[in-house]
């Protein structure tokens, strides 16, 4: 039982992000743009403010840098 608890609780944490981008997909297409990079994007993000995060040991440089990079891809 426990096994499959959490396989579930996996299964909803690993998807929130994907449902972000498929949230935001939504709404940029109700907008009338069709944005097919949004996963590409959600990566870039990511990985940048892991990287800044790691290389200046401050989790909030990377956070705020890994905004900034991911708002400017838009």
């Amino acid at each position: 039982m426990s096994l499959l608890l959490d396989y579930l609780m996996a299964t909803v944490r690993l998807s929130v992000p994907l449902g972000f981008a498929a949230l935001g997909g939504m709404w940029s297409e109700r907008s009338g743009v069709l944005n097919i990079a949004l996963e590409g994007m959600l990566l870039t993000g990511a990985s940048v403010s892991a990287s800044v995060a790691f290389l200046t040991n401050n989790a909030w440089l990377g956070l705020i840098l890994g905004s900034v990079i991911l708002t400017s891809c838009t």
